[in-house]
């Protein structure tokens, strides 16, 4: 059985190890910040079931699509060569359960290039880690892609100036061509009046 868990597991394109960390980081996530834990579980499940459909339409897509969620938000990236492809793996997020809306930022190319990938994993390792050490963000609370040295940002925040800050840190990285942000910015209200 355990075979077969760890087959599935890296079919899937995750781990035990990260199946684990996800949980734990799910737990400090909603201690760090306005979502609940189970808001982050939910966004797990959708996550886990869209790659799931994807997987079951065709396992070769799995490792070319990115798939973020925030409180119900999906955002889809990756790079395919078939339009086809690209509505399919729209259509079947649209069939997750508890998904609200879609944000399709799947790009349609002729052929895979290994040097714009390889340059589009620097930039986003460089922004993990500018992120991961800077002591005024709250790491967990931010989901970062890059696609053709584009880098996308999905993540909730009450907090603009911290957002900012990861802007910021996102402009300084070299070759990087845009910054869009699909982050939902919620007020948090704390009179007592």
């Amino acid at each position: 059985n355990i075979f077969i868990i760890k087959g599935l597991l890296t079919t899937l394109g995750c781990s035990g190890p990260q199946v684990i960390t996800s949980g734990a980081g799910a737990a400090i996530a909603a201690a760090e910040d306005e979502k609940t834990i189970g808001d982050v579980f939910d966004d797990t499940a959708i996550s886990i079931g869209i790659k799931d459909r994807v997987f079951m339409y065709n396992a070769i897509l799995v490792p070319k699509i990115g798939v973020d969620v925030e409180n119900g938000k999906v955002l889809l990236t990756g790079i395919l060569d078939d339009q086809g492809q690209r509505v399919e793996i729209v259509r079947l997020a649209w069939k997750q359960s508890g998904v609200k809306e879609v944000i399709n930022e799947i790009e349609i190319e002729d052929s895979f290039n290994i040097k714009n990938y390889a340059e589009d994993k620097i930039i986003q390792v460089q922004l993990v880690g500018k992120v991961l050490s800077d002591k005024d963000i709250k790491k967990l609370k931010y989901n970062f892609e890059v696609q053709n040295k584009v880098i996308f940002i999905l993540g909730v925040t009450s907090d603009e100036a911290e957002l900012e800050r990861v802007f910021d840190h996102a402009r300084s990285i070299k070759g990087v061509r845009d910054i869009i942000s699909y982050v939902d910015i919620i007020s948090t209200d704390n009179s007592d009046s």
